[in-house]
């Protein structure tokens, strides 16, 4: 069968999630507002005995709207962490290309030497999977498959923190009923999650923090906008982590 009558008889047979897709893609397609900053995705918080971090996952949940990494949700963890622990902070960001879960694997096999002497790994993923309606069995497995990677090449003592999808109920670029469906299965991919880490040692789920759940957020908003939500989230993760 083509892709195509696939596509088709699927549109068919679960109408609201192919609703929920079409106005995703269209959604990216007009997304001329969004940009992303060119400068390296790294940087160092100077101090003694610096902590490495790597955070893995979505430019979309780790660098979207502003234009330099320095404003980044990376490294606003690294300054909350540096001003906690009174040590340095060295951070780099390793994005998935197509923003998905299932690529995080194979991110890591390509990055073994950065994640073999880290002592933190940051994943902030799923925004794009549950608007594509991912189903929840592949995400789970996708998690598993992406813990049991690291576990691989991240040292004994390394931690792992995963960060929860945000509610999508406030995705104001979204249609009202397109929000509600897509925070609804952000919320069953969540608790996928915290399924999957219970059973990992060195391994915590992180939710997204209630103070940035309280409007309608609007990723057309102003550079600040986006400043003002990865410092108040890094500030969350570091107190998490």
């Amino acid at each position: 069968m083509s892709r195509t009558k696939s596509l088709r008889r699927a549109a068919f047979r679960f109408p609201s999630r192919s609703a929920r897709v079409v106005e995703f893609v269209f959604r990216r397609l007009d997304a001329t507002g969004d940009f992303y900053p060119h400068d390296a995705m790294e940087g160092t918080v100077p101090g003694p005995d610096p902590d490495r971090v790597v955070f893995m996952g979505e430019r979309g949940e780790l660098s979207l709207g502003v234009r330099t990494h320095e404003l980044s949700l990376p490294a606003f963890f690294a300054r909350h962490r540096a001003a906690r622990t009174a040590r340095g902070v060295s951070w780099k960001m390793l994005p998935a290309p197509s923003a998905s879960v299932r690529e995080l694997p194979s991110v890591i096999a390509a990055h073994r030497e950065d994640l073999g002497r880290c002592d933190l790994v940051v994943v902030l993923v799923g925004i794009t999977d549950a608007l594509r309606v991912l189903p929840t069995r592949v995400w789970e497995q996708r998690v598993r498959d992406t813990i049991a990677a690291l576990r691989e090449v991240v040292p004994v003592d390394a931690e792992v923190v995963i960060g929860e999808i945000p509610p999508l109920d406030n995705a104001g670029s979204l249609s009202r009923p397109a929000r509600l469906a897509a925070g609804v299965h952000g919320r069953r991919l969540n608790a996928r999650t915290r399924l999957v880490v219970e059973a990992c040692p060195r391994v915590r789920a992180v939710g997204f923090p209630d103070e940035l759940t309280r409007s309608v957020w609007r990723p057309e908003s102003d550079e600040h906008r986006y400043r003002d939500t990865y410092k108040v989230w890094g500030g969350h993760l570091d107190a998490d982590s």
